[in-house]
């Protein structure tokens, strides 16, 4: 069985920047994601999950569809994740354990920061996505 998760690609339009987090764990970059919880929608998981782990609101951009990724994790853990764009909507006051610290990259630089080359892989399918997307606003 497949462990869903969800997570986002977080825009600041001001900035222009793309947050990330590194895991201090795995010693890795990565965006934001978590697992589904019972109960909860894969766009509420995603709002979620962001919350926790950089301590932002976000809004998801309705109207580009998730990418989805499957991969196995090092610990052999399948996993199905849907991967948001959302727009940065500041700081949340959340207090979760569960925080990583947040670095904003410039979308030239997404790709060099990521750790994995899957991760790379889906930035570069979403990348022209959010240009537009800055370039609208």
């Amino acid at each position: 069985m497949k462990v869903i998760k969800a997570g986002c690609y977080v825009v600041n339009l001001d900035k222009r920047q793309i947050a990330l987090v590194y895991r201090q764990k795995q010693k890795d970059y990565s965006f934001p994601k978590g697992h589904l919880e019972n109960g909860e929608s894969i766009e509420q998981c995603a709002i979620r999950e962001t919350n926790e782990e950089i301590k932002r609101y976000v809004e998801i951009v309705k109207d580009i569809p998730p990418t989805i990724e499957s991969y196995v994790t090092p610990s052999g853990e399948e996993c199905l994740c849907y991967m948001f764009i959302a727009l940065d909507k500041g700081v949340s006051k959340n207090d979760s354990q569960d925080y990583h610290p947040l670095i904003w990259a410039d979308i030239d630089e997404v790709e060099n920061v990521l750790s994995y080359d899957s991760l790379k892989q889906s930035w570069k399918s979403i990348k022209e996505k959010i240009e537009i997307l800055l370039n609208s606003k």
